[in-house]
C-alpha cells in the first residue's frame, strides 16, 4: 500500500505547495516530490501540475483528493492498530522451574500474567532437574542459587531465599518447643538434601545427627511439618500461608539461613524474544521488590 505517497500528496495539496508542506512535515522538499512521482509512476496518472512557484490539481488529481483526503488519517490509524498488535508479546513460553518455587510463588503469577498477555501460552515444567534451556528449548528458568556459573545465561535476581525452622502448634503442644539450637537432638527433625545429594546444605547435620526425616523436596517437606510429625526447615517463602493461617509456628526465631538467591535466567542473546521481556519484568516486578523476602 501506497500510504505514505498518498498521505505526502495530500498533504501538498493541503498546504499550497511542496516547501510548506516539507517545512509542517520537517523533511527534505526532495522527499515529497519523489514520493508524489512514485505515487503517479503506480496510478498511470498525473495528479499534479508543478511550476517553480505553485502547484495545481490535474481533473484526476482533484477527484483523486476529494476521495482519499478525508480517509488518509483513519487509514494511518488503522495502520498503527496492526503494527502494534504485531509488538505484542505472543507464542508459547516454556519455563522450567523447582517445585516448590511453582507451587508457592509461580502458580499464582503465572496465572496473572497470562490474563494479562493473552496472545501468550505459558508452558511450565515444575521439576526438580536441572534443565539445559538452550538443549531442550526452553525460553527461561526460575533457580534458586548461591552461585550462578553458566555465563551464558542472562540472570535477574528476585529475592534472597531465607530458611527458618517450623513446626506444627500440634507438635509444639506434644513435645514442647526447643529453646537452642542445641536442643534439637531432642527432638523429632527432618533435614533437606537437594535432590541428587546426600549433603546438608543448610549447616544443621552438626546438632541433628540422627534425623527422623530426610527429604529432597520442600513441598514434601512441609507436608510432614503441617502433619504434626517434626521440626524442620522451610524456606519463608513456601512456609508464608501456612504462618499466616497459624498451621505452621516458626521455632527458634533467632536461626535462620540464607540458601541463596532466586533468579530468573534466560539464553543471552542479541535478540531477546518479547515474551521473554514481558514475563521478566512482570515475575521481577512481582517479586524483586522485597529482595530479602
Amino acid at each position: 500500500m501506497l500510504l505514505d505517497e498518498i498521505e505526502s500528496f495530500v498533504r501538498v495539496v493541503e498546504a499550497g505547495s511542496f516547501t510548506r508542506a516539507a517545512k509542517q512535515l520537517g523533511v527534505p522538499k526532495s522527499t515529497l516530490s519523489r514520493a508524489l512521482s512514485r505515487l503517479e509512476d503506480a496510478t498511470r496518472v498525473r495528479l499534479l501540475r508543478r511550476s517553480t512557484r505553485a502547484i495545481a490539481l490535474t481533473e484526476a488529481g482533484r477527484r483523486f483528493f476529494d476521495q482519499v483526503a478525508t480517509h488518509v488519517g483513519s487509514l494511518r490509524s488503522a495502520m498503527e492498530v496492526l503494527s502494534e498488535e504485531e509488538e505484542k508479546p505472543q507464542g508459547v513460553l516454556r519455563i522450567t522451574m523447582p517445585v516448590d518455587v511453582g507451587e508457592a510463588l509461580l502458580a499464582d503469577l503465572v496465572a496473572k500474567f497470562a490474563e494479562r498477555h493473552p496472545g501468550i501460552v505459558v508452558e511450565a515444567d515444575v521439576s526438580g532437574r536441572l534443565v539445559n534451556l538452550v538443549e531442550e528449548g526452553f525460553d527461561m528458568a526460575i533457580r534458586a542459587s548461591t552461585k550462578l556459573k553458566d555465563s551464558s545465561m542472562v540472570a535477574r535476581k528476585l529475592f534472597r531465599a531465607e530458611v527458618m525452622l517450623y513446626a506444627a502448634p500440634s507438635y509444639v503442644a506434644r513435645r514442647g518447643a526447643p529453646r537452642t539450637i542445641e536442643d534439637l537432638a531432642r527432638h523429632e527433625t527432618v533435614l533437606f538434601h537437594p535432590q541428587g545429594t546426600r549433603s546438608d546444605t543448610l549447616g544443621l547435620k552438626t546438632v541433628i545427627s540422627r534425623p527422623r526425616f530426610v527429604a529432597t523436596d520442600f513441598c514434601f517437606l512441609r507436608s510432614l511439618l503441617l502433619s504434626g510429625a517434626a521440626i524442620g526447615p522451610l524456606p519463608s517463602f513456601v512456609a508464608k500461608d501456612s504462618i499466616d493461617s497459624g498451621q505452621l509456628v516458626r521455632i527458634l526465631p533467632d536461626w535462620s539461613v540464607t540458601a541463596g538467591w532466586l533468579y530468573v535466567l534466560y539464553p543471552s542473546s542479541p535478540h531477546v524474544p518479547k515474551k521473554v521481556i514481558a514475563f521478566r519484568d512482570f515475575v521481577v516486578d512481582a517479586l524483586g521488590r522485597n529482595e530479602t523476602g
